[in-house]
């Protein structure tokens, strides 16, 4: 049964705020989901949430309610001019509230994306238009279709579709960095070579190539000239995953402005990787990074509060985490 928690679970809290730095506490927002993917704050202040089964929730007021189901692997949620757009996949659809029902209305406004190993992924608007990650149907090929591993953007009707990038392996999480027009995406890195190939953050530009399949990282692999490195290296076999921008003011001032990504995780070799929250923390051109959370099973989706705190997804437990400041 879902279950909306109004109090600190401690056992819980304890396990996922273990590894938070100090003056940070972790309790949990909400338990008993299935499988939750992506996470995106309605006009109507309810966190809307897809899970891996294809439902769409709705939280809020001490409920939960299921608003709408049957998309296959939903993994992108974003509201924009009043409506709800889920990007599962080969589709995004846009879902508008009738207000006389309580219901959705439904359109499918982007079908037929490549998918394979991977699909489409996160969505996000910005300056009129939708972007979306598109992953490659392989783990490292030569793909038929010019859409297969790249950035792309519609308009939000879903018309006018553009490549914007392309040498993306999976660009899961997409955020425009907040003030400016810069786009991020992560991405996953082939799973082909042991533990050579990072998971990256890249600064998405118009008609960029990011390298997949030959180059990654910086200047790891073979025709790298002309590629665009990353702005920072994750972990190999990772899965970098979900990222958000801290806007928030309850946060220490030095957090405002970083981007928090999930790490999914993976154990290979014998080795575990992942399974954490990363902080990617910008002072004028240097980037660096470091460990925010641990104590995840398959943290996969991030998103700021209006109250400051961070919403942290996690895929394994079926548990929303409540990141506060003390």
């Amino acid at each position: 049964m879902l279950l909306l928690l109004a109090v600190e679970s401690r056992q819980a809290a304890a396990q996922a705020g273990r590894g938070l730095p100090s003056g940070f506490r972790a309790d949990v927002y909400a338990s008993g989901l299935l499988h939750p993917t992506a996470m995106a704050f309605g006009p109507d202040l309810r966190l809307y949430v897809a899970e891996a089964d294809g439902s769409i929730l709705a939280i809020g007021n001490h409920r939960i309610v299921k608003v709408a189901s049957g998309f296959a692997t939903p993994l992108g949620l974003a509201w924009y001019g009043g409506a709800l757009y889920v990007s599962w996949t080969g589709r995004i659809s846009r879902l508008t509230p009738l207000h006389s029902s309580g219901s959705f209305g439904r359109r499918d406004v982007v079908v037929g994306l490549p998918t394979g190993r991977h699909q489409n992924d996160a969505v996000v608007f910005h300056g009129g238009w939708m972007y979306v990650g598109v992953g490659t149907t392989c783990d490292a090929c030569r793909e038929s279709d010019p859409r297969s591993g790249t950035i792309m953007r519609f308009r939000p009707d879903g018309t006018q579709p553009q490549i914007v990038a392309h040498g993306l392996r999976n660009p899961f999480g997409l955020a425009f960095r907040p003030g400016t027009n810069q786009l991020y995406a992560t991405d996953n890195g082939r799973d082909d070579h042991d533990d050579q190939v990072p998971d990256e953050l890249n600064l998405i530009v118009q008609g960029g190539k990011y390298g997949w399949p030959d180059c990654w990282g910086r200047n790891g692999g073979t025709h790298c000239a002309g590629t665009i490195p990353p702005v920072a290296d994750f972990e190999p076999h990772a899965s970098a995953d979900g990222i958000a921008f801290y806007t928030g003011r309850s946060f220490l001032p030095r957090y405002r402005g970083d981007a928090f990504v999930a790490e999914w995780g993976a154990t290979v070799g014998g080795v575990d990787t992942g399974h954490i929250v990363k902080d990617v923390h910008f002072t004028g051109n240097r980037v660096t990074v470091s460990t925010f959370a641990t104590g995840f099973d398959h943290p996969i989706a991030v998103v700021g509060a209006r109250d400051g705190s961070l919403l942290v997804a996690d895929y394994g437990t079926g548990i929303i985490w409540h990141i506060t400041a003390r």
